[in-house]
């Protein structure tokens, strides 16, 4: 299982009922618990696969968190990248190499996981599934399972 040293101190739920509501989406449960255990950070497994083996051995930086220093605050992180990435995403951990990957927060998109390859980190490239954003896990606790 995977361990992950955290960023800042773990969310309380009404703190993230409170980012559910100002933003407008719920996260799923299971990035929920995530938050209030770790509330992002370093992981000690790094390693992922996309679905169906099509890219593999993607290296996680680190996870996003939600109130600590801007380049690690997920709400930060999907500000400037929102306009790029089609909308029920959020984005939950960046991956070395200037990709960044999200969780569905809309309907069609609900749990799933997907990784964007951004491409260049000053002028990326517009997401688009098949392209440069793929899907990674159905769920969150698939995701975190599938870490090696």
């Amino acid at each position: 299982m995977i361990s992950v040293e955290g960023f800042g101190k773990p969310m309380m739920d009404y703190d993230l009922v409170k980012y559910e509501f100002d933003f407008g989406f719920q996260f799923p449960t299971e990035y929920k618990k995530f938050l209030k255990n770790s509330n992002g950070g370093i992981p000690d497994l790094k390693k992922f696969d996309l679905k169906d083996k099509v890219k593999q051995g993607l290296s996680i930086e680190f996870f996003l968190g939600i109130n600590v220093e801007k380049e690690k605050n997920v709400f930060y992180i999907f500000k400037i990248t929102k306009a790029l990435i089609p909308k029920g995403f959020v984005p939950f951990a960046l991956t070395e190499g200037a990709g960044v990957l999200f969780i569905g927060v809309g309907d069609e998109t609900f749990e799933k996981i997907y990784f964007w390859d951004r491409g260049d980190i000053e002028k990326p490239s517009q997401a688009v599934e098949g392209k440069n954003l793929f899907p990674v896990a159905s769920n969150f606790d698939e995701f975190l399972n599938s870490i090696y």
